[in-house]
């Protein structure tokens, strides 16, 4: 297997930044690479914690080439051309069919082929969880195989007393996706047209921490958010 670091966590836990500042460092020490994002990601806009940014997806990640599958990208070539070094954006979505079924056996097929190729180090960046919170397969076997998985985490932005009052803030390790109409949460299941037709006008991501990813609203009870974060010693 090639030497493989994923960052992963919710949305708006910087896996990007660390992903873009990786490439940075690479370019700076004069290592070669190509980056690559999946093309089943249509989204025409970048979600923020204030609501959408109108952005094309090409302005989002300008250093990376779409391609429909990881089997699409050329690794014999870029081997060829002295390239051993390949970055993944939005790698999560890599281990769906178009039917959005999983693709079982991808990671070791897919990096076992890469190293017989002499790709020698990989490095993405995605979700590792999705929201229905079950983990995506990718990072399950990116983890069983050995792979370095950087987990980022983000703050709970879910209401506590609504949308007018602070957000939870506890640590948040799933993304959940929600109508901004009525505030009503949808996972994989109940969102059919999540992938790959992209989100509907209405819809947003949230970092969510596990209580508010799985209870319904009217279970969750309001708290002190200081209280969470700091507990005085005895």
């Amino acid at each position: 297997m090639p030497e493989v670091t994923v960052y992963t966590g919710p949305m708006g836990a910087g896996k990007t930044t660390r992903l873009y500042g990786k490439m940075g460092e690479l370019t700076h020490l004069g290592i070669p690479y190509e980056a690559y994002r999946p093309g089943v990601d249509v989204r025409d806009v970048v979600i923020a914690p204030r609501g959408y940014i109108v952005s094309a997806n090409a302005a989002l990640t300008p250093n990376c080439t779409t391609v429909e599958s990881l089997g699409d990208i050329p690794v014999e070539e870029l081997v060829l051309r002295g390239i051993k070094t390949i970055f993944l954006e939005e790698w999560f979505m890599f281990g769906f069919d178009h039917q959005r079924q999983p693709i079982a056996g991808l990671y070791r097929d897919i990096m076992g082929w890469w190293a017989l190729a002499g790709i020698e180090r990989v490095y993405a960046a995605g979700l590792d969880q999705g929201a229905s919170g079950n983990q995506f397969g990718l990072v399950v076997d990116a983890r069983r195989y050995g792979a370095k998985v950087v987990v980022c985490t983000s703050k709970c932005e879910y209401p506590v007393n609504g949308e007018c009052d602070p957000k939870c803030g506890r640590v948040a390790r799933n993304s959940q996706i929600y109508d901004v109409r009525d505030n009503r949460a949808f996972d994989m299941e109940t969102l059919p047209d999540l992938l790959p037709e992209g989100l509907r006008p209405n819809d947003r991501y949230r970092a969510v921490c596990t209580e508010h990813l799985l209870l319904p609203p009217e279970r969750t009870k309001p708290f002190d958010p200081i209280q969470t974060w700091y507990t005085p010693m005895q």
